[in-house]
């Protein structure tokens, strides 16, 4: 399949993980590379081979997961293995939003958690968050892989330095939305986290936890944005693997594990408690790229049902 070609003058921005391309006067490209980022640091020094098509392909998938179970998103078309195109929504970031406003991205991620892994289990460890406030009979920290009671909703800001944990009141005001809309969002929210859950499981993994972004349309009609159901947004793990009681990421968290476990995550960490700049990341060794892109491109394969291509 060849490569889309974005027109002379289209490039719009980069993000950490995607270039964007403006393709006509009502929709973007989502060009994906092989770039990552964690800890809210912008693209890391490293690039993982594969991971673009990995990416791209599990987004397609969701987004044909989302038309089947009637859950509106922007995906208009895949343009080639790299890249998809999209509705454009206006971003909105020097006021707060109303209920009037319309055509915006949602300046807010919806963060949903189904296992306790990644800052969660962090945070129960630390003891900044309470297992008995998520529904758990102890506040004995839970093991890793724990099933959660019931999923768990919060949500972030998306458009600050650093992404922060937000109430529902805050979140709201913020962004626009009423305790109806809010409501709505998280019943899309979660009947399509139980349906690409349903496929990942048909396919040998674990849905664990994830993020979703969100639009409002001219009409005020939701919709889901942004790319879902990758190894970038969400965590994936092997069943098996769960079944025996060892959770192991087939996802960007593998990354993070590798920095948190070197301790550059608690040299940024302090350096940021500082009021510092954040320290240049260390490289990654070679076996850890290589072990990153298999298991990107192994749980593509599972999930999207098709080889990935790389003939481009």
């Amino acid at each position: 399949m060849k490569l889309w070609t974005p027109p002379e003058g289209s490039f719009i921005r980069h993000g950490s993980a995607k270039n964007i391309y403006r393709v006509d006067d009502n929709s973007i490209a989502f060009r994906f590379t092989d770039h990552f980022s964690v800890f809210d640091i912008g693209r890391m020094p490293d690039e993982i081979p594969g991971k673009a098509a990995a990416v791209c392909a599990c987004a397609v998938k969701s987004f044909r997961v989302a038309e089947e179970i009637g859950v509106p998103t922007h995906f208009l078309e895949q343009l080639d293995p790299l890249t998809v195109r999209v509705r454009e929504a206006q971003i909105i970031t020097d006021c707060d939003l109303t209920e009037s406003d319309t055509s915006y991205v949602v300046p807010i991620e919806w963060i949903y958690r189904l296992r306790v892994a990644g800052s969660i289990d962090r945070d129960f460890r630390s003891k900044k968050k309470k297992p008995t406030d998520y529904g758990f009979p102890s506040d004995d920290p839970p093991a890793v892989g724990t099933p959660f009671p019931w999923p768990v909703h919060m949500s972030t800001t998306k458009f600050e330095v650093t992404d922060r944990e937000i109430d529902e009141e805050e979140a709201g005001r913020m962004a626009g939305l009423s305790r109806k809309d809010m409501l709505q969002f998280w019943s899309m929210i979660d009947r399509l986290t139980g349906a690409i859950g349903l496929e990942l499981t048909r396919a040998g993994f674990t849905l664990v936890d994830g993020k979703m972004e969100s639009l409002i349309g001219q009409r005020r009609e939701k919709s889901i944005g942004d790319v879902f159901g990758t190894p970038d947004e969400d965590r994936f793990c092997p069943s098996e693997e769960l079944e025996r009681g060892r959770v192991v990421h087939f996802s960007k968290e593998y990354l993070r594990q590798l920095y948190i476990e070197s301790g550059y995550k608690k040299t940024l960490d302090e350096a940021r408690g500082a009021s510092q700049g954040d320290p240049s990341p260390p490289k990654l060794d070679s076996t850890e790229v290589d072990e990153a892109s298999r298991r990107y491109t192994t749980v593509a394969e599972a999930y999207s049902g098709s080889s990935l291509d790389f003939n481009y």
